[in-house]
């Protein structure tokens, strides 16, 4: 049994853990317009929020803009459609950007979104460097689990390192990646591979920065990871604990830290939606409720809860309240945060720690002897591995084969439905020329340059998203035609849209 806030950090990292540093209370809202997610925002921190996390659409996170005939049928739908700077400033309008912590669920197009947040930034008047938060940017799970990239494998963790190295350079309060297993587990995977696939990422991410001249301690401490919580309870809470002390070791014997920061596992949960019923959805309350208290349990710097409703629409105020307010409870009304680590010393969970420790160990062994993490992505065998696992019966859900909703359940259901946004909208694009700053993004990319820099002047000057994304399309293919040239392959653009492209090959790519 370890002791909070020290090495291998499995009671937590923190050593008074929530007794003097609560959890952050960060519910994911993005709804189709920008002015409508600032609506929610407000609504939300006005009710006591303490992080904002932001979800956008498909089309913005395919890098399309939303008048593309190709983001026809998805703008809005899973999040909110941003095409410039202007978009993502009206969603932030009001909201201090030095003072609230940002959470930024974007991956294939953080570059860009983070050239936008850093030029909100400096046109509200707060310096860039005062910015707090997250950016997903997380394309190694993207390539295994939920299939939303625009460029190829190579080229897609390229543009996350450059993310990375600008963040460790600029931002410190940003963290530049948040690492993830839990999308792996969302689609089949199970606790000891969820584990393992994070901290796998994490190393490749880490070794990317060490070939780029970063020492392990410029780059480690600014990591963070994002993992489920499901239904078993106390399985979930030692799952955090088995993670941590993994984590802590490998990064010790791999890297040899000077910095104890580099060694310690900051953890956002999101209670997971695949235990979610469209059924009764009400029951849905007590679903995210104990998978709230798995995490809090398990010693977690930040939680996302599910909406009662999120099983089939994106969350009304109704749903999204409630959902802050199951947060609020079990942080002011409970007793679970008055001590550090309330499960230390218990048998049960120190076994059922050991056993997920060794299973992700295993997994971690089985990645290495297959050639690392970049080798099993291109060989689709770590995708088959979670295929294979998916087909297996995760249990019943409550009500769900005899529901019958009351007259009052019912009409609980359509008010949530009106209280949405319309998706589907094609949305006129206000600003997209920028011919000068989009010709020398297209030239960074193509040099091997990081990318950031350029994506900054063209924010500025109100390029859109998806012109940046083309201008940085294109510099991938002058680079592979160059090496084409001279003998040396290169890695496969396939744009959005493409029969083989990786998106096409599932239908619930827009689910967090």
């Amino acid at each position: 049994m370890g002791t909070p806030g020290t090495y291998p950090y499995d009671a937590g990292i923190h050593p008074t853990g929530y007794t003097t540093r609560p959890w952050t209370i960060r519910q994911l809202a993005g709804l189709g317009d920008p002015e409508d997610t600032n609506t929610r925002f407000r609504y939300l921190l006005d009710r006591g929020e303490t992080g904002l996390s932001l979800a956008f659409d498909l089309p913005t996170q395919m890098g399309l803009d939303p008048d593309d005939p190709r983001a026809l049928g998805e703008v809005g739908r899973c999040g909110v459609s941003i095409a410039t700077v202007d978009d993502l400033a009206a969603v932030f309008a009001g909201i201090p950007l030095d003072k609230v912590s940002v959470s930024m669920t974007i991956n294939a197009t953080a570059p860009v979104l983070l050239a936008m947040w850093i030029v909100v930034a400096e046109e509200s008047a707060t310096p860039p460097p005062a910015l707090r938060g997250t950016l997903q940017n997380e394309m190694l799970k993207e390539w295994l689990a939920r299939k939303a990239c625009v460029f190829g494998l190579d080229d897609s963790f390229r543009l996350s390192l450059d993310v990375v190295e600008y963040c460790v350079r600029h931002l410190p309060k940003v963290n530049p990646v948040s690492i993830s297993g839990g999308h792996a587990r969302e689609a089949g995977a199970g606790r000891d591979l969820e584990i393992a696939l994070g901290i796998a990422d994490a190393e490749q991410y880490v070794r990317g920065m060490l070939e780029r001249g970063f020492t392990v301690d410029q780059v480690a401490p600014q990591l963070s990871f994002i993992y489920g919580a499901h239904m078993e309870l106390l399985a979930e809470a030692a799952k955090y604990r088995a993670a941590r002390r993994l984590y802590a070791r490998r990064m010790h014997d791999l890297f040899a830290p000077q910095d104890p920061r580099s060694q310690k596992m900051r953890i956002q949960v999101n209670t997971f939606g695949s235990v979610l019923a469209a059924s009764e959805p009400l029951n849905n309350v007590a679903r995210t409720t104990v998978q709230a208290i798995a995490a809090v349990l398990g010693g977690v710097q930040s939680l996302h809860v599910c909406g009662f409703d999120e099983a089939t629409q994106t969350p009304g105020e109704l749903s999204a309240r409630v959902a802050l307010r199951v947060q609020q409870i079990l942080q002011q009304e409970t007793d679970l945060a008055r001590y550090a680590d309330a499960l230390g010393g218990s048998a049960v969970i120190e076994g059922l720690a050991g056993d997920i420790e060794r299973g992700a160990a295993d997994w971690l062994d089985r990645i290495a002897a297959r050639g690392g993490l970049m080798a099993c992505l291109r060989s689709g065998w770590l995708e088959g591995e979670i295929d294979e696992a998916a087909y297996h019966d995760r249990g019943p859900l409550v009500g769900v084969a005899d529901a019958d909703h009351s007259p009052a359940e019912a009409a609980l259901v359509r008010q949530q439905r009106a209280s949405g946004v319309i998706p589907g909208r094609r949305r006129p694009v206000s600003a997209r020329p920028a011919p000068a700053p989009l010709a020398r993004l297209r030239t960074a990319a193509g040099r091997r340059e990081n990318v950031v820099p350029a994506l900054l002047e063209a924010a500025r000057a109100r390029a859109s998203l998806g012109a940046m994304c083309t201008a940085i399309g294109d510099g991938f293919r002058d680079r592979a035609a160059r090496d084409a040239q001279h003998g040396a392959p290169a890695p496969a653009h396939r744009p959005p849209g493409t029969p083989d492209h990786p998106t096409d090959r599932r239908s619930d790519i827009c689910a967090e």
